[in-house]
């Protein structure tokens, strides 16, 4: 871990979001990119507050705090930088199984995918298979991507790539979080094309696919 993730982890714990946001601030005026931030700073600070959590050293209402400082950190960064790069004919839809809530690191791969060109549109937590089904119709996408943080809710990940199939839709699907770190044939055997071990990897692979 960084000095600089470090720096950003202990602002977390502390539940310090000017001091946070302070850190970020001062990285992007030293000249850190934004993916840098991200996958650099970002998603190793989150971990580590996923495991202090799991290991009762921080409560949930702890990790939901550095989880929306994070949330506020890359909004403000996202449009200093995101909104700027030039736009291709690549699109992708990124949902959350119905009933998850976990979607920062969802949010890391449409705002990456942007920096590269890609036209991404982000629904976020809890999404019902029906409604990403209607829009993965209307707007056509090169690729879906669906997130997942615990086992109990991988059957609604298949439910979601099964609606969208049904349609006749055929985008790529795309599908991330823990259960799939923890099995690799499970990706498989939910119905989706591939997964990735975290957000720099995701598009690295979308990139030498479509890209």
């Amino acid at each position: 871990m960084s000095p600089l993730c470090q720096a950003y982890l202990a602002a977390l714990i502390a539940g310090d979001r000017r001091l946070a946001l302070r850190i970020v601030d001062d990285a992007r005026a030293a000249n850190v990119e934004l993916q840098s931030i991200y996958l650099e700073v970002f998603q190793p600070a989150l971990r580590e507050v996923g495991r202090l959590w799991q290991e009762n050293e921080m409560t949930i209402a702890q990790e939901h705090l550095a989880t929306a400082i994070t949330e506020i950190a890359m909004a403000k960064i996202q449009s200093e930088s995101v909104m700027s790069a030039p736009r291709g004919d690549l699109t992708v839809i990124a949902a959350c199984a119905d009933s998850e809530l976990h979607a920062v690191g969802l949010r890391m791969v449409c705002d990456l995918l942007e920096l590269r060109g890609w036209d991404a549109t982000y629904l976020g937590a809890s999404v019902p298979p029906a409604g990403l089904s209607v829009m993965v119709r209307e707007r056509k996408p090169t690729v879906v991507a669906l997130s997942v943080s615990t086992s109990p809710y991988v059957a609604r990940i298949r439910t979601m790539i099964e609606a969208v199939r049904s349609g006749g839709d055929a985008p790529f699907m795309l599908v991330g979080g823990r259960p799939f770190l923890e099995d690799a044939l499970l990706a498989r055997e939910v119905g989706a094309d591939s997964t990735a071990r975290d957000a720099g990897e995701a598009v690295e692979m979308l990139m030498e696919r479509f890209g």
